[in-house]
């Protein structure tokens, strides 16, 4: 679809989306560079994700586009994922950790999350997707600026040394507000935990509701001197480190 096409389908006099047409563009971009089969977005079915699901099936249908199953996912994250795929005619691709979480709790103890979260999110979101990102060459995300201090120097369009693939963060320069106006005039499905506080969704042991006032990812690991769990900026907090079963993670702490 052309840019043209999707902005007048989206925007009107009572709303603007001036990062649209560079989000759009970006995406045309690199289809136009790479081989589809090797161009992949990766979605944990937050607000940003689903505004960029929409807009990437708008433009090309034949991107794969995966999901990290932690096996502690909420299970509204789990219905809209089902939603979604209904809503799309798609099939997400499921990443998942090789060690279940009852071999995790033998090899590292009982909520591993609680002594070790970079060690947890090391072994159930890094390791699975450093392995899946092997056969591709490059990776969308949803990240934005705003998001967090690690995010705020993010560019549009980078190569990721970490996997060896160039990433695009389409929606970088988008603000909330803006992300939630597209999901409102688009009508797009979306997880109703965003209705109960959770502006910013992980796993059900390390995810709690924010107060007003707070940071939106505020919920992400509370009281634990970690906020991202190291997918984008792995080298700052939890390296990826291929480990053997009950091996533990130097880099972790």
């Amino acid at each position: 679809m052309d840019v043209s096409n999707i902005q007048n389908n989206t925007v009107s006099e009572n709303n603007n989306f001036p990062y649209l047409y560079e989000s759009v563009s970006v995406i045309q971009k690199i289809t136009q560079q790479f081989q589809i089969e090797k161009i992949i977005m990766g979605t944990g079915f937050g607000a940003p994700g689903i505004v960029l699901i929409d807009i990437l099936r708008k433009i090309n249908s034949d991107i794969k586009i995966f999901y990290i199953d932690t096996d502690l996912l909420f299970q509204e994250t789990y219905d809209l994922k089902d939603k979604l795929e209904e809503y799309y005619n798609i099939k997400f691709i499921r990443l998942s950790a090789n060690v279940s979480m009852k071999e995790q709790k033998k090899l590292y103890g009982d909520k591993l999350w609680k002594t070790d979260p970079n060690l947890c999110c090391n072994i159930r979101k890094v390791i699975p997707l450093k392995n899946a990102l092997k056969d591709f060459d490059v990776w969308i995300t949803g990240i934005r600026k705003f998001q967090t201090q690690m995010r705020k120097n993010s560019k549009i369009i980078d190569y990721d040394e970490l996997y060896n693939v160039t990433k695009v963060n389409p929606l970088i320069n988008w603000t909330h507000d803006q992300i939630w106006e597209y999901i409102r005039i688009n009508n797009i499905p979306y997880n109703k935990l965003h209705d109960k506080g959770y502006p910013s969704l992980g796993c059900t042991h390390c995810t709690t509701s924010i107060k007003k006032g707070e940071n939106h990812r505020a919920g992400r690991w509370r009281n634990k001197n970690k906020t991202e769990c190291g997918l984008h900026f792995g080298y700052k907090n939890g390296k990826v480190q291929v480990l053997r079963n009950g091996e533990k993670n130097n880099e972790s702490k």
